[in-house]
């Protein structure tokens, strides 16, 4: 049992490593839709750094910290996969975050 799901954070054409939660359900593509949202707000106009640019592969980094930065460790429901297929995400499936 669980509610599997999983993200990925998409600029253009780029897409970032998929990140699985094994107990996130429907409220875990919406953190990460929430998280984005602010960090767009934040980072507009800038160009300085990877983050800045909204890089896929350095916003799930970021998204990550920002999710497990209060968990003395981070057990069983996250792990990262080179895609959608690479992982269980049966129950709420796959989401984008477009990240433009």
């Amino acid at each position: 049992m669980g509610a599997r799901t999983s993200i990925s954070f998409k600029n253009g054409k780029e897409e970032s490593i998929t990140l699985f939660s094994h107990w996130g359900g429907d409220e875990f593509p919406m953190k990460a839709i929430r998280y984005a949202e602010k960090l767009m707000k934040a980072k507009k106009g800038k160009q300085f750094s990877p983050i800045d640019r909204l890089e896929p592969n350095t916003v799930m980094v970021d998204f990550i910290r920002e999710i497990t930065k209060n968990l003395e460790e981070v057990d069983g429901d996250l792990y990262l996969g080179k895609d959608q297929y690479d992982g269980d995400n049966s129950d709420y499936g796959h989401h984008i975050i477009k990240l433009t």
